[in-house]
């Protein structure tokens, strides 16, 4: 086997060596991959774009799997069918040359299909459960097996049966509808406009940090802003400025990232009381303290009279949103 750098394929410019990196082609290798691994009780995880994920430095005694040759995309009717490995602007672009309507909010989101479906992602007022009609996967013993959303795959934010069954997503058939390209362009040029005024392409990011409690009902953005976490900011890992979720990677290494996470973390529960769950997952073999530390979760000790002015003014912000129609 040859060792191969993570840091080179994982957006967030981390990650280390792994025994052996496979670039499947089409869904019968998938399952054949995972096959092999099963057999020979190989660790393994799937990177696809790393868009969400810290990859961790050390050395990983384990196979990792990416989609770069799994970047079909065909059209079918009013549905694009999507190889796991397509990016999420190809499939916005995709839909607007042919005139549907249903994805311009994917424009300029980092990552991958497989990902984005496997994590139900939502940005702009829209979800990809809005559009999924089935999902070709494969179970960790190799098995295929074709899921539509009658099979509850999608049961709520950043919560799927595919991040509780293993299973590793090799297509997604989206269902569109017909749609005014002026109108889709114009949604697309908003999308990428909001997020190049809000930094998220000046440094390597993981995209969110943490996850949103909609039961809070203030963004974990939001609440670091307020709690002044800018004020850990290091000279190689710092908060971005106009979306204090996001943590740029200015030349850091996974450790010290995921350090200054926890340290995020722990500056919102001791000003707000809220426990944010973290939605960056993180790839590699970390150690049984630090892994404990990171699963940490702790119960909700809001500071309601600190929390309802944030409540109230990002519900008065939240309308500024723009649709896509």
């Amino acid at each position: 086997m040859t060792t191969k750098k993570l840091s080179d394929y994982a957006y967030y410019r981390t990650g280390g060596q792994c025994s052996a990196l496979y670039e499947p082609h089409t869904i019968e290798e998938l399952s054949k991959t995972l096959k092999d691994l099963g057999k020979a009780k190989t660790p393994f995880f799937i990177l696809g774009g790393g868009t969400n994920s810290l990859v961790w430095d050390e050395f990983y005694p384990g196979a990792v799997i990416i989609f770069s040759n799994m970047k079909s995309i065909q059209r079918v009717g009013d549905s694009l069918v999507c190889g796991a490995g397509v990016d999420n602007t190809t499939i916005a672009q995709r839909a607007r040359d042919g005139s549907l309507a249903g994805v311009s909010w994917m424009n300029r989101l980092p990552g991958q299909i497989g990902a984005t479906v496997r994590m139900n992602a939502r940005c702009y007022g829209s979800e990809i459960s809005q559009v999924v009609s089935s999902v070709k996967a494969v179970l960790p013993d190799g098995t295929i097996k074709h899921y539509t959303p009658a099979d509850k795959i999608f049961k709520g934010y950043k919560d799927t049966l595919f991040m509780d069954n293993g299973a590793v997503i090799a297509e997604a058939t989206l269902s569109l509808a017909p749609g005014d390209q002026n109108v889709i362009s114009d949604h697309m040029r908003f999308c990428e406009d909001d997020r190049m005024k809000k930094g998220q392409f000046v440094y390597p990011t993981c995209g969110c940090v943490f996850k949103n409690n909609y039961a809070v009902g203030v963004p974990s953005g939001m609440l670091l802003d307020r709690a002044n976490a800018n004020a850990l900011n290091q000279p190689t890992v710092a908060l971005n400025p106009q979306h204090s979720n996001f943590v740029y990677n200015k030349g850091a290494g996974s450790a010290d990232i995921l350090k200054f996470t926890l340290e995020m973390q722990e500056l919102v529960y001791k000003e707000f009381g809220v426990w944010m769950e973290y939605e960056m997952e993180i790839l590699g073999q970390l150690k049984p303290e630090l892994q404990k530390r990171v699963k940490e979760i702790r119960s909700n000790q809001i500071v309601e009279e600190k929390i309802a002015p944030l409540r109230s003014t990002f519900q008065k912000n939240n309308n500024k949103m723009k649709p896509e129609t």
